[in-house]
Order: C-alpha cells, then sequence, then structure tokens
C-alpha cells in the first residue's frame, strides 16, 4: 500500500487514453505455399507462376512483383501455361476449364476467358511463334484454341491413333482399350508444320498442312525381351507393348525420345518409325527390346531367391540443348528423366549428358530397302548413348521439375536452362520445392580439363607409361561437385526450408544500418525472377508517414537449422508508379543467414553430441541483441550456438579448446564469404531442455535449464563465470508425496539500474523462477578487467507462473526500458555520487496476472488480475507510443488488454482477427506477427498486423504491376538444319518431307479465312500521381470522353459470342442453368469495369439473343 510520504508517480500512459488511437489490423499476409500443384516460367519476362491446391495462381517477377490470380471456384490448378508469342496465362483447372489471363494489361492482369470443353484435357501445348494452343482431350480428339480472338478455332482432328489402329492392327495385335488416350503434345522445334502427339500406344506425326499421319512410332518387345521390368516379368515369353507415358524431340528435330510404363526409355530417329535406335533403362542395361537367351538364363539363375528391383514408369522426358557448338546441329545435350528409378533408389530426377548429334557424311550409294542410311543409323545411336549421369535427390518422391531457360522460349522451353526445380512430397501431404544450378557441373568440362578424352597414344618409355596411368588413377580419384543449391523466394520455402517459428525484432537507426549494410534483397545464387516491376499507390496520402516507422526485421527458423533474416522496414514500400520498389517486402537478407549445421558437424562437435543430433536437432528460438549484434540460438535438446557479425574467419585458424566443460569454440569454422554471421561457440551444458535464455549487448549471456540450473557466459573469452547449479535445499519445492522437485527458472531478464536497498546503477541478471521466486544477480568487475558473478544475491517475489519475457524494467520518468546497453554499461563502470538516482518500475507478468514495484525490491504500486473471459494469457509487451507506454497482453482468443504504467489500471480491449492459435511475436512499437501453422508443422502464412492501424494501411495493400515492363523479344524460329554436316545441300536435311511454315501462316491454317482479328492493343502505362483521372487501381484505361455507344456494341457483341459457345455447349451436355451460371462468372470477370450504360445496354442485347436461341 502506498502511505503519504511515498513518491508521487506520474502516470506514463496519458497519450494513449483515447481509443480512437487503438485499432487492430492485418497490414500484410507473407504465404509459403505448401501445396503447389502446377507451374510454369516465362524466359522472356523471366517470370515464375506457381498454383495450388485450392485455386491460387501467383506470379513472381522482379523486385515487389508479385501478382495473385484466383480461379472461381478455387478449385485445384492442374496445370500452367505461358504463351510467349502474345503474353498470356493459360491455366487449367480440376473441372478441366481452360482460363486465359492478358498479362499486358497494365496495373494488373486481366481475366480474358474461361472455356469449357465437351471432355477433359489431357494435354497442352503451345509455340512461342504463334498464337494458337493445341489441346488434346481425353477421347483422343485434337482441338485449337484462337489466343488473340479467345475461342476454339475450326481445326481440328481425330483420334490419329485409333485410326492408325483401325487400318495397321486389323489382324494383328489387339489394342489395349486405353492406347488411345492422349498423353502428350510436341510441337517439332524447327518445323511448325510437324506436330508430335504421343497417345498411350505411340506416337503419332502429324503434317497439319495435309491433314495426315507422317510417322507412326511404335514400341513392341517381342517374346522374351526383358523391357524395362526385366526378366522377372510375369508376360516375359509373350508379346508385348508398353504403354506410353512420356515423350521429348532433340534440339535439332532429327530424334526422339519416349519413356513408358515399364520403366524403359527408346531412342528413335524421326525419319525411320520402324526400329528404334536404341531401348534402354536408367540402371545401365541397353537393348531391352532384344531377347538374349544368355542373359535370361543368367538373370533367372542367379536371383532366384532375390526380389527384383522394378522400376517406376516414366513420367516425364525433357531434351536440352545449349549454346555450346558452332555446328548448327548443336553440342552436348542433357536429357532430364523424371521416373525410371527403382524402388531402391533414393528418389529424384535423373539427367544424362548425351553426345552431339553430327553424324557424317553418308556414303553416295546407301543400302537398298532401308528408310536410313545404316552410316546414319549408326552416328545416331552413338548420338544417345549416354556419356554422364547425375541424379537430382529431393526429400520425398519427386512430382514434377521445371527448366528455367536462360532467355529464349523456343525448344518446348528447354534450350540453355540455368537452374531446375524440382518438386517433391513431404509431410503430411504438402509439398517442397529445390532449386538447383543446371546442367550438373559433372555436365560442363573445365577450363584446360577436356571431358571428353581421347585415346591414350602408344608410350614410348616405361616412365610415360607410369606418368599416365598415374594421372588416370588420380582422375578417377576426384570427387566431382555436386550442383549448386539455388536460393528461392520466401513464398517457396518449403520441406527442408520450410518455417517452424521466428520473432519479430525491432531495431534503431543505428543497429539497422550495421546490419543490413552491403546485403542485398536478391542472392546471387538466386533464381533468375526479374521481370516487371511494381510500385505502392498513395491515394490517402500516407506514403510521407513512411518514414518516422521503426525498422524491423523478421528472423525465421527452418527445418535444415537456419535462422534467415528479412527486413519488414516500412521504409522498403516508399515508390512511385515513376520509382518503382527496388527491393521485395519483406525483403530477404541472404547474407545474414545463419546455418547451425555448419557446426554440428563438425568433428571437436559431432563427438561431444549425440549422433542422433543433427537428425533430430530442431530450433527452438533465437535472440538478437540489438546493439551488439550477436545472436544466440536455442535447440530443443539444450545446446545454445552463438553467433558474431565480423569478418571471414582466416585461413589456418585451428580448433581451440576451451576452459569449461560446458563451452566449445566455433570461432574456427569457416562460413561462405558473403556471410555476416560467423560462429563463436557452443554451449552444451547437457542439463536439458532450455527454459530460459536472455542475450545482452555488453557481452554476457545467461541461460537456465529444466533441472534448474543456471549459467552465465562472458562471450569476451568465452568463460563460463557463474554456475548455479541445484541442490537439495534450494529452489525446490517438496510435493504432497514428499518429493523434491526442481524449481527452473522461467524467465531472464539482463538491466543495468540499482535496487531498493542499494540504488547505485549496476549489472544485474534478474532469474525468475516458475514460483515466482526472483533472484537478483550482481555482474562485477576486477581490477585486473574479468568478470564475475557476486556471491551475494538479493532476493525478492514476482508474479508466480511467470510467462517467458514478460519482465520490464523501466524508467520512472519517461518509461523507457532499461536494458543492458553500452550507456548503462558506462555509468556502472565509473558512477557519478553526484548525480541523483532514479527511480525504476520493475513490471512482471504471470500466468494469474501482472504487477509492477519501486526499484526492483520496493514497494508495489501496481497489480492487475486477468480477466477469465478474456481468455489465456500468452504474450505480454511494453508498447511506447506518442512519448507514452502501456502494457499489452495478448490471450489465446486474440484479444488485446491494454493497461496503463504504472498503476496497471485497464484502458482498453481490443478483438483481433485470428487465422492460428500460435502465440503472436510482438515488438515494442504494437506491431506483431501471427504464425498461421499447416498440420505437418510448418509456417503456412504470417500475417503482419499493427494495434494502430490508423492511416497505415494503405502502403501494405499488394501492389500494381507492370509486368510487361523489361521484357525481351523472342528470337526467330528456328530452322531446319542438315542431318548431316553443313556442307551438304539443304535438301539433305531430313527425310520427313514437310512444307516448313511460318507462325502467321500456321494461325491462318488453324483458325481458317474468318478469323475474326482483334485491333492491336498498346498498353498503357499507368498515369504519374497528380497529372491523370485519378483512377489508380482499374484494370482497363476508359478515358472520359470515350464513346458509349461503341463501348455497348463491343459489350454487345462479346456477349453474342459467348452465348454462341453457351448454346453449343447446351445442347451437347443438357444443362442449361449450370453452363449458363460458368457463362456469366466468365461475363462478370472481363466485363467488371465498364460503364454503367454499357453493362445495362449488354444485358438487354443478352436477354434478346437468350430468347432469339430458344
Amino acid at each position: 500500500m502506498r502511505s503519504k510520504t511515498d513518491p508521487v508517480f506520474l502516470d506514463l500512459s496519458v497519450e494513449l487514453n483515447d481509443e480512437l488511437d487503438w485499432k487492430g489490423g492485418t497490414l500484410r499476409t507473407f504465404e509459403h505455399h505448401l501445396d503447389v500443384t502446377a507451374w510454369a516460367y516465362e524466359s522472356l519476362s523471366h517470370i515464375l507462376a506457381i498454383g495450388t491446391s485450392d485455386g491460387i495462381i501467383d506470379l513472381y517477377g522482379g523486385p515487389g512483383v508479385e501478382c495473385r490470380l484466383q480461379l472461381s471456384h478455387r478449385v485445384h490448378v492442374r496445370s500452367l501455361y505461358f504463351a510467349s508469342s502474345c503474353f498470356k496465362l493459360l491455366c487449367v483447372d480440376l473441372k478441366n476449364r481452360l482460363h486465359v489471363w492478358d498479362l499486358t494489361s497494365p496495373r494488373s492482369p486481366r481475366l480474358q476467358n474461361i472455356t469449357n470443353f465437351r471432355h477433359s484435357i489431357n494435354c497442352l501445348t503451345l509455340s512461342p511463334s504463334h498464337t494458337h494452343a493445341f489441346i488434346a482431350l481425353s477421347n483422343g480428339e485434337l482441338q485449337t484454341y484462337d489466343l488473340l480472338c479467345s475461342r476454339i478455332s475450326q481445326y481440328a482432328a481425330p483420334n490419329l491413333w485409333a485410326m492408325y489402329e483401325e487400318k495397321v492392327l486389323a489382324g494383328g495385335l489387339q489394342p489395349s482399350s486405353s492406347s488411345s488416350i492422349p498423353i502428350d503434345i510436341v510441337i517439332h522445334p524447327r518445323d511448325l508444320n510437324l506436330l508430335f502427339i504421343g497417345y498411350a500406344g505411340g506416337v503419332i506425326l502429324l503434317d497439319l498442312t495435309q491433314r495426315k499421319t507422317v510417322k507412326a512410332y511404335e514400341f513392341f518387345l517381342p517374346p522374351g525381351a526383358p523391357g524395362g521390368a526385366g526378366y522377372h516379368a510375369q508376360t516375359l515369353l509373350s508379346e508385348r507393348k508398353p504403354e506410353l507415358t512420356a515423350l521429348a524431340i532433340h534440339p535439332s528435330g532429327h530424334l526422339l525420345v519416349t519413356g513408358y510404363v515399364d520403366g524403359s526409355i527408346v531412342f528413335w530417329a524421326v525419319e525411320d518409325e520402324d526400329k528404334p535406335l536404341l531401348a534402354t533403362t536408367l540402371d545401365g542395361r541397353q537393348d531391352v527390346n532384344l531377347a538374349n537367351a544368355e542373359d535370361m538364363d543368367a538373370a533367372l539363375a542367379g536371383t532366384k531367391n532375390e526380389s527384383h528391383d522394378i522400376p517406376e514408369p516414366i513420367f516425364k522426358l525433357t531434351w536440352s540443348g545449349f549454346e555450346n557448338s558452332n555446328d548448327p546441329r548443336g553440342g552436348d545435350t542433357v536429357l532430364t528423366v523424371l521416373g525410371g528409378l527403382g524402388q531402391k533408389d533414393v528418389p529424384g530426377v535423373t539427367t544424362l549428358l548425351l553426345p552431339p548429334f553430327n553424324p557424317p557424311e553418308p556414303p553416295v550409294q546407301s543400302v537398298p530397302g532401308t528408310t536410313l542410311d545404316p552410316s546414319f543409323r549408326e552416328a545416331m545411336r552413338q548420338t544417345v548413348l549416354a556419356k554422364d549421369m547425375h541424379c537430382y535427390s529431393t526429400v520425398g518422391v519427386p512430382q514434377d521439375f521445371l527448366l528455367l531457360p536462360r532467355k529464349q522460349p523456343h525448344f518446348s522451353g528447354s534450350w540453355d536452362p540455368t537452374a531446375i526445380l524440382l518438386l517433391s512430397d513431404a509431410d503430411k501431404e504438402t509439398r517442397a520445392i529445390e532449386a538447383y544450378q543446371f546442367p550438373p557441373p559433372l555436365f560442363v568440362p573445365k577450363a584446360g580439363t577436356p571431358k571428353v578424352h581421347t585415346a591414350v597414344e602408344s608410350t614410348n618409355t616405361p616412365e610415360d607409361a607410369l606418368a599416365q596411368e598415374i594421372a588416370s588413377a588420380l582422375e578417377s580419384m576426384q570427387i566431382d561437385e555436386g550442383p549448386l543449391s539455388l536460393d528461392l523466394p520466401p513464398a517457396l520455402w518449403g520441406g527442408p526450408s520450410s518455417v517452424t517459428g521466428g520473432v519479430l525484432v525491432n531495431l534503431d537507426r543505428e543497429a539497422y544500418e550495421t546490419l543490413v549494410a552491403s546485403t542485398s534483397s536478391r542472392s546471387a545464387n538466386g533464381i533468375n525472377l526479374r521481370g516487371g516491376r511494381a510500385w505502392v499507390e498513395d491515394d490517402e496520402g500516407q506514403m510521407k508517414l513512411m518514414r518516422f516507422q521503426a525498422h524491423r526485421v523478421l528472423a525465421t527458423h527452418h527445418t535444415d537449422l537456419t535462422v534467415r533474416f528479412r527486413d519488414l522496414s516500412a521504409q522498403l514500400l516508399v515508390s512511385s508508379d515513376t520509382a518503382p520498389l527496388q527491393t521485395d517486402f519483406p525483403a530477404p537478407l541472404p547474407e545474414l543467414t545463419i546455418d547451425l549445421l555448419t557446426i554440428l558437424a563438425e568433428p571437436p562437435i559431432s563427438s561431444r553430441t549425440s549422433p542422433k543430433l543433427v537428425e533430430e536437432a530442431r530450433i527452438t528460438s533465437s535472440c538478437l541483441a540489438t546493439q551488439s549484434l550477436e545472436c544466440a540460438i536455442v535447440l530443443h535438446t539444450g545446446e545454445i550456438a552463438v553467433f558474431r557479425q565480423g569478418s571471414s574467419t582466416q585461413e589456418g585458424l585451428s580448433h581451440r579448446e576451451l576452459g569449461d566443460p560446458e563451452l566449445i569454440s566455433t570461432s574456427h569454422i569457416p562460413v561462405p564469404f558473403d556471410r555476416k554471421f560467423h560462429p563463436s561457440f557452443l554451449m552444451f551444458a547437457k542439463r536439458g531442455p532450455v527454459t530460459a535464455c536472455s542475450l545482452s549487448d555488453i557481452g554476457f549471456l545467461a541461460s537456465a535449464f529444466q533441472d534448474g540450473s543456471l549459467f552465465v557466459v562472458d562471450m569476451r573469452g568465452p568463460t563460463v563465470i557463474s554456475r548455479r547449479l541445484p541442490e537439495e535445499t534450494a529452489n525446490k519445492r517438496r510435493s504432497f508425496l514428499h518429493r523434491s522437485e526442481p524449481d527452473p527458472v522461467r524467465d531472464l531478464t539482463w538491466t543495468i539500474v540499482g535496487t531498493d536497498a542499494d540504488p547505485t546503477p549496476r549489472i544485474l541478471l534478474l532469474a525468475i523462477h516458475m514460483s515466482g521466486s526472483t533472484m537478483i544477480y550482481n555482474v562485477l568487475r576486477s581490477p585486473d578487467g574479468t568478470w564475475s558473478v557476486s556471491d551475494q544475491t538479493e532476493h525478492t517475489d514476482s508474479s508466480s507462473q511467470p510467462l517467458p519475457h514478460a519482465s520490464f524494467v523501466l524508467e520512472s520518468r519517461n518509461g523507457r526500458i532499461c536494458k543492458a546497453e553500452r550507456d548503462g554499461l558506462v555509468s556502472a563502470l565509473n558512477p557519478n555520487p553526484s548525480v541523483a538516482r532514479g527511480r525504476y518500475f520493475w513490471v512482471t507478468a504471470g500466468a494469474k496476472g501482472v504487477k509492477c514495484v519501486v526499484n526492483i525490491t520496493g514497494d508495489r504500486i501496481g497489480r492487475a488480475e486477468w480477466p477469465s473471459k478474456a481468455g489465456k494469457v500468452e504474450k505480454v509487451c511494453v508498447i511506447q507510443k506518442n512519448a507514452s507506454v502501456v502494457l499489452v497482453a495478448h490471450t489465446d482468443k486474440r484479444e488485446a488488454l491494454v493497461y496503463s504504467l504504472p498503476f496497471l489500471e485497464h484502458m482498453h480491449s481490443l478483438q483481433l482477427h485470428q487465422s492460428s492459435s500460435e502465440p503472436l511475436s510482438v515488438d515494442e512499437t504494437g506491431d506483431y506477427v501471427e504464425w498461421c501453422r499447416h498440420p505437418c508443422g510448418s509456417i503456412k502464412a504470417e500475417k503482419y498486423g499493427t494495434l494502430f492501424n490508423v492511416r497505415r494501411s494503405g502502403p501494405y495493400q499488394p501492389a500494381e504491376v507492370d509486368l510487361l515492363y523489361g521484357r525481351e523479344t523472342a528470337s526467330a524460329q528456328p530452322l531446319p538444319v542438315s542431318m548431316g554436316p553443313p556442307s551438304m545441300l539443304n535438301t539433305l536435311w531430313g527425310y520427313v518431307s514437310s512444307t516448313s511454315m511460318t507462325g502467321d501462316q500456321i494461325d491462318t491454317l488453324l483458325a481458317g479465312p474468318d478469323r475474326p482479328m482483334p485491333k492491336p492493343k498498346q498498353p498503357q502505362r499507368p498515369a504519374i500521381l497528380g497529372e491523370g483521372s485519378g483512377e489508380g487501381g482499374s484494370s482497363m484505361s476508359v478515358t472520359a470522353g470515350a464513346n458509349a455507344q461503341s463501348i455497348a456494341n463491343s459489350a454487345s457483341s462479346g456477349v453474342g459470342t459467348l452465348y454462341n459457345r453457351l448454346n453449343n455447349a447446351l445442347a451437347e451436355r443438357g444443362e442449361m442453368l449450370g453452363n449458363l451460371e460458368d457463362s456469366f462468372v466468365a461475363l462478370e470477370s472481363g466485363s467488371k469495369n465498364m460503364l454503367a450504360q454499357a453493362k445495362t445496354l449488354a444485358a438487354k442485347q443478352s436477354a434478346k439473343s437468350w430468347f432469339q436461341f430458344s
């Protein structure tokens, strides 16, 4: 109780009394895609599209370029495609609807059309040289879609494989019921008139102009041939026809590769449909389409008691060429294979390095009766014999891969790729994405070390022979470097890089500039995403207030034992349409990444820790000192790793033993040259999990463990300056069973203040036990400069069952939090008796309430009990704003309880939006991060919010984007190349005769003579703020003087076309009302920004046309 002689303390919360100052709200959500189902990459704009299982499509490009598209029914995204010829995005959803977005629209993409097909869409392909899409339906039909006119074109083809089987297989094998199902479509890389259509039964080569089948490639296994399944197949002695599952074309256009359900990979000469060049498997078996009695007997005799490892089907094939040869036919190529591995193999995606395609000039006289000259055939077979192989291992079963070309979209988007993205299964129906450089370094010869060696010449002396033998042995012993792992955008963090937790850190300007100095938001080892530009609209004039915001950093913990930092400072959003964003928001800081595996795998550490530590370890918390910028990372098993900022580790620095058994030096461990955090030491106390950890800005670390022990470390050594081990008579309580139980420390607080008994400022450590008992430790410095903890401790009581990080020491005059910082250290080491001693408040919060006392051990001046209806209090923080401070308690019901300081009177209650049951991470300004956790345990989204969402949310809205900015121009369609040397006549380029056509000619052929060509639209650049009409968010630019009648006519025309297409669908399906609703959804999406008059007139015209067609 306060007496009349007690000093009068000021109310520190006066400026925050007004309820209008408080408004909770979410500013922005940062998602991590754990359910990726489809993706695509546009190499001209360097933009990546990601589709998810809940109908969301996100586009990622240059700094700040993020754009979200949503399907109308939020259904599963099956596949995505970029139409490079007209810069559109195509999506096929689970309902087999084709969505088309126009990416040239200013500010944001515009949904152009939604089209329904009579049958399911099995596959789709595009060419950067024309504006049509080839679509194969489940019934085997081939449809074409006009991307410029947004309609199905008149060109179509029936089920070609069914027609082929009717003619050719009438008296042979009985075709299977699934042989005519379309699998894939590939446009000939050098002849737009030729189209490869893969069916389950084989491949048809279609001449578009002649509308006829040019070639048919069908793979048979004669009796006794092992195929991909080997000699243990039950149907070994019968003739078989494995179903086709994938195909790809060589960049020269002369070779075809097909994959099958039994795991076999078959290479063909495009000019020869009768006999494949080679049938092989990934385990090295060749000519598996030929029967060999000796191999059969050996296999059956040697493996009677062994289980045969049957390979999985070939799911996807991609054949890549590179700028590595002056020969127009190209140099080395890489075949990328998804599937084909055995059950015992490590899951992954396999790449095969294949020799160049450069057959010699054939002899003058060819062998009669052959479709392909034998010399050509043998040379082509040598082209498909792999020189080397590498497997990109994945965290789970691989589901897909995506190659990222350097710049050109030709050759099915596989020309000269620089990176590969791998999609694989992860925990609990999630998926993980990994990125690596492509091709593997193993495939690229180093300077001065040719990859392919010629035959060894005869040696003249024994010394030469010995030297060559030694050189060969050394070469065989060399370890090839694996492909470099590439950094992904935070939205793609999943699997090993998935987020498990984190903390929001508030930094002053000096510390922030030191931390982010010489850092970049785009990693040098990241994937190439740089298309478009983005800026934030400032409609309400809030941008000018952003510079007054505090600097914030979001530190996240990851499954792969890394801590990664992102810049969450509001200043990054300051931009305009003339000065676009320069970084992402939040901006990744790759140079600050801390990797614990670099120290846990070191022999001096692994020899003293558990063998399973690396496999089982996970990060529970991290602490960043806001002045010294040292970082302590706590593992769930009780280890604490400390990192410091500094220069690169000196070469040759060896491990040094420390004097304390609990400490292991890690300063000798090298880190990448661009990393700013370097290992300092590891604390390994073997006392169980850590219950509390506190890192000061003056070089001290305090840690408490489950058994009740407490350690204080002077990090200058480092050395342990205090060990408080549990004793039978101290820090224990007796239960009703008369059994002693430890009373562990729950919270640790560093401060430099005095107590009520001794007001002299000192370095104090406040250790609050679970029972509420608090020990006050005094850190002393001896004359020789060494530090120690005084044996004489003070004792006081605080709130029982204390909450973590809920102990605050405040100045009584202004409410500033008194931390153990450099300024306070100077005053503690050099006390000035003439300076008046200030008074301080100590605020502690527990599970039931909060209290405030004077000078830590003095009188209590405030107390409050948590209201039971508000829920369980999880987080307590002291917020400083407008020269006032308050205490805010966050409950599990997302209610924020605001109390005054120092008297702890209830002021306000705010109900925040709740998206997760995870405790919030809150900083001193009232901003917070809500962690949304997936059932697998990983964080799927971080919601960044604030308690002061007044005139602040505007700049955090999704940015406007211009995806056309910086987009490159596609090169000309690659021309046909000769099969033989360049000196041969062009007429000998191949044996498949075709009328080569341009892209415009293909469009004319597919669309027909009555193609209604739309007027060319020039993308309009957004108006500069203050000069335009003020319509900042419109996706279509409509001027005030536009002709309303012409707009209405165009709308009516669009409606008429839409209803014609709708009536056709109604007649075939008989579901009038359902399809009418779908069409209105598409109509609403395409015309939502038109004028009201045009909308009214369009509705009238649509009603008339409806009754007319009835």
